[in-house]
């Protein structure tokens, strides 16, 4: 007897078959795209947090009609600085809750593990350290150009490195058949399209 006879002699019919999963991996053109939009997101972050700075400090100099007070002018520094802990926050929270940014969930992308489940608290710890590894080659770069600030040509070779590191790094997706970046790689994570 099989499943079949079975549950129909039980008056019931056999639930169909569940098809198979199929996973699209996002373009690249789409996950440009969808960076796109997180930058305008994050430049819009980065413009409140320096404008609440602004502000405190307007208002403690009386709009302008005195010097303004050493606390607001440390309150604004502040607020600057925490621009790139926000940054962090806003990836940190976007991968670990839903693994989308507000670009990503624009474009109808997702990132998860390679294996398909959600990122979780580690996964969006792992992906944040490996988007941190392109600040770490423009950073290099940085330096190397600083102490080598007299020479232009090893200077100008040293931010060049740094950003080819970075361009090599993402443009390695289009020659991937998952679509995977070098954070993705670091992170054990791929993109996939919402279908």
């Amino acid at each position: 007897m099989t499943v079949s006879t079975v549950t129909r002699a039980a008056g019931r019919t056999a639930p169909p078959a569940r098809p198979a999963i199929r996973i699209q991996y996002a373009s690249f053109e789409s996950r440009f795209a969808a960076a796109t939009l997180d930058f305008f997101v994050l430049c819009i972050l980065g413009a409140l947090l320096v404008t609440a700075g602004s502000l405190i400090v307007l208002i403690s100099s009386d709009f302008e009609r005195r010097d303004a007070s050493t606390m607001s002018l440390n309150l604004f520094w502040g607020c600057v600085g925490s621009i790139l802990p926000a940054v962090l926050l806003y990836f940190f929270i976007a991968f670990a809750w839903k693994g989308q940014t507000i670009g990503s969930a624009i474009m109808q992308l997702m990132v998860v593990r390679s294996d398909g489940r959600p990122l979780g608290v580690l996964g969006a710890v792992a992906r944040i350290l490996g988007i941190l590894l392109y600040v770490v080659f423009i950073a290099a770069g940085g330096v190397v150009a600083f102490f080598f600030r007299r020479s232009t040509p090893i200077a100008a070779g040293a931010i060049g490195a740094g950003l080819a590191l970075c361009v090599l790094g993402l443009l390695i997706a289009v020659f991937d058949s998952k679509r995977r970046t070098l954070q993705d790689r670091l992170a054990g994570t791929i993109v996939v399209r919402l279908l």
